[in-house]
């Protein structure tokens, strides 16, 4: 093993709070990885909380993972050491588990980098008996997990703080025979055993079945977490590399109830469960105790928590400064402009989506202009001097007319933010973060075509042109060829497995893979998907209908107000 890269792990270490360091002696091994930077992994709350319930359990040992840096891939490859553990720098290929924490579609090439690192088969079908089980989990696993069935053993669809106990006691009984064990497994709630699924292509290329076998169910359900508050979604382990490492990160709940057509989050994650007061109340004042000093509130839609009034006193009653990522605009009221600003915050976010009024109600994010203004309003009123805004281009419906307003919505929202603040303290900056939609599955746009990179690059020229003479304006995007990647890896099926194996093995370069890859990448993104087409995510439950997000489909080519969630 490299000395530099033991020493770079080690250097990691030292830094952290709350590290669970464990005998291996007679105790299953799980090896849980973030295929991503270290930073990005360590502000995950998800991870962070099966590593903590990992470890509660005695005769479990689990170790943390994450993607080598580009230079620390140069020196494996030099001195062939594999990826290994941080807490014991052991190999992936000592640990009975690899459990693979998923958030972004962009990480999957990263997950089979790291398991050809690591020297382990890429497909489940080809692995030997000595090698490691290969497991998925996070929210990729229950959006579509179709583009990696090929290369997991099984995979954990749903909230996994119950599961993963079941799944060590699955283990425990059947750990000697991978057949015998993944019988059990198929008939554990929440778990989807790809290989006991045959899928069959019709003549157009569109999927035609999914068949169920050996013991398996025709329908895997979603996992949810039947009490929320048993359970404490934070940081188990500090340490100031995370990107959020200057505070104390706490979920305040799951999902959002405001059903936003193209947002994945809202709809997989029903129903909204609130975390009471009472149980953040009892995790505030032990951070407190602990010695935080800042608490970031994580959730999807943070400013929409019932009882948000009631929870910032209990922040300040600790003593603490409070941080929120992200804001509704019509939800920001001035006690909590006020509490973030007192909390230090130089910068608020809101994401307004599109710049026409009627183009948010296509998208069911009814905000209107002046709601967008008003925040203007409370943010400079409270001396925060930047503002920061999310826009989504590409979305069903929109015309240049939409995309236009983005840049003359800037100006106006410029013009209120320029205005002195009480104290006489001029305005900083407004950004405009643009990102492309990509028509996500469990969404009423999942049959809505991608826009395509070229299309995108066009509206983007759009935007910059028009704030071209705002000298406090500035814009941040992707790449319109990033973007449509997400697209191919939301949305296709396990044929697409073939472009991420051959991404791995160029080193994740996906560019090339694309060239050198016989599929057809125009047929998994940018063709409409008709609405009796068999979608490659049909054969799971994770609580949405299809029946709502058709009727929530048809009612955003009206645009019509604000209609009734999809159920």
């Amino acid at each position: 093993m490299s000395w530099s890269l033991k020493k770079k792990a080690q250097t990691l270490l030292a830094a952290e709070q709350g590290t669970v360091h464990k005998d291996w002696g007679g105790k299953i091994a799980v090896a849980l990885i973030y295929p991503n930077a270290y930073a990005v992994g360590m502000s995950n709350l998800g991870f962070q909380t099966i590593y903590q319930h990992l470890n509660a359990l005695p005769d479990i040992v689990c170790e943390r993972v994450f993607l080598p840096d580009p230079a620390d891939v140069a020196e494996m490859q030099r001195t062939q050491s594999p990826p290994f553990s941080l807490e014991s720098q052991r190999p992936l290929s000592d640990f009975h588990m690899l459990g693979f924490s998923v958030t972004y579609e962009g990480d999957y090439i990263n997950v089979l980098r790291l398991l050809d690192l690591a020297g382990i088969p890429l497909r489940a079908a080809d692995r030997r008996p000595h090698d490691p089980l290969v497991l998925m989990g996070g929210v990729c696993a229950f959006s579509n997990p179709e583009p990696l069935a090929s290369f997991m053993d099984f995979i954990v669809v749903g909230e996994g703080e119950e599961l993963v106990t079941e799944l060590m006691e699955a283990y425990r009984e059947r750990y000697r025979d991978r057949a015998s064990f993944l019988d059990l497994l198929v008939a554990l709630p929440g778990v989807y055993v790809p290989e006991r699924y045959a899928v069959r292509y019709a003549a157009d290329d569109t999927l035609a079945e999914v068949t169920p076998g050996g013991g398996a169910p025709a329908i895997v359900v979603k996992r949810r977490l039947r009490d929320v508050n048993a359970f404490r979604t934070i940081a188990a382990v500090k340490t100031p590399n995370a990107e959020y490492g200057h505070m104390a990160l706490l979920e305040v709940g799951k999902g959002c109830g405001r059903g936003c057509r193209f947002c994945l989050e809202g709809q997989v994650y029903r129903p909204v469960r609130h975390r009471s007061v009472a149980a953040l109340r009892e995790t505030i004042e032990q951070l407190a105790r602990d010695g935080e000093k800042r608490i970031g509130l994580v959730g999807a839609c943070v400013s929409d928590y019932p009882w948000i009034g009631e929870l910032l006193k209990v922040v300040e009653d600790n003593g603490m400064e409070l941080s929120i990522s992200s804001l509704r605009a019509d939800s920001l009221t001035e006690d909590l402009a006020a509490s973030l600003a007192r909390g230090g915050h130089r910068t608020l976010t809101i994401a307004p989506e599109a710049g026409t009024e009627r183009l948010r109600r296509a998208i069911r994010k009814a905000i209107t202009d002046e709601q967008i203004l008003a925040a203007c309003d409370l943010v400079r009123a409270q001396g925060i001097p930047n503002l920061k805004t999310y826009f989504m281009i590409g979305q069903p419906t929109e015309t240049d007319d939409d995309v236009a307003a983005i840049p003359d919505l800037a100006r106006r929202m410029l013009d209120r933010l320029r205005a002195l603040d009480r104290q006489g303290r001029p305005f900083g900056r407004l950004t405009l973060s643009i990102s492309s939609f990509v028509p996500k599955p469990w969404t009423p746009f999942q049959w809505a075509p991608f826009a395509g990179a070229g299309a995108l690059a066009a509206k983007l020229d759009t935007i910059k042109r028009g704030v071209g003479g705002m000298a406090t304006v500035r814009v941040l995007h992707e790449n319109p060829r990033e973007a449509a990647l997400q697209a191919l890896l939301a949305r296709g099926d396990r044929r697409v497995g073939d472009f991420l194996e051959r991404a791995a093995r160029l080193g994740g370069d996906w560019r090339r893979a694309l060239r050198e890859w016989g599929g057809d990448l125009d047929f998994h993104t940018t063709r409409v998907r008709g609405l009796d087409e068999r979608l490659p995510w049909d054969h799971f439950d994770v609580g949405v209908k299809k029946a709502g997000l058709l009727r929530e489909w048809e009612r955003a080519q009206i645009a019509e107000a604000v209609p009734v969630a999809a159920s």
